[in-house]
């Protein structure tokens, strides 16, 4: 099937759209709806079934090595899981990635502890 990429000129967003007659077919932009495209060289790739994906992530060998302690090892598993799934998980999925990297950023850096603006007083 033909699928084409197109990139949104507006807020930077790739966008895949099945074309049976791309004479007749203008790109538009499935997040923010803009007209403004180009399209993009896609590479070749084979869509798998749901149940192959997750028989994928079903593998043991993915967890073998997960510190769950260690958020940057928790957010490269994600993003592995978000590349499995790509859009199907939404724009929420990359917030919660968004605030999984400042989460990281603040404890990599001894980030501040944020405990509601109470703080002791000295007399």
């Amino acid at each position: 099937m033909p699928l084409y990429e197109y990139l949104c000129l507006d807020c930077r967003r790739v966008s895949e759209h099945l074309v049976f007659r791309e004479e007749d077919f203008q790109p538009y932009c499935r997040r923010c709806g803009s007209r403004r495209m180009r399209k993009l060289v896609s590479r070749v790739r084979v869509r798998l079934s749901l149940d192959s994906r997750l028989e994928r992530l079903a593998d043991p060998a993915l967890f073998g090595d997960l510190n769950e302690e260690d958020p940057r090892q928790v957010k490269r598993f994600m993003e592995r899981m978000g590349a499995e799934f790509g859009d199907e998980l939404g724009d929420e999925f990359d917030q919660v990635m968004s605030e999984a990297e400042e989460e990281i950023e603040k404890e990599l850096s001894g980030g501040s502890r944020d405990d509601g603006g109470e703080g002791t007083q000295e007399d």
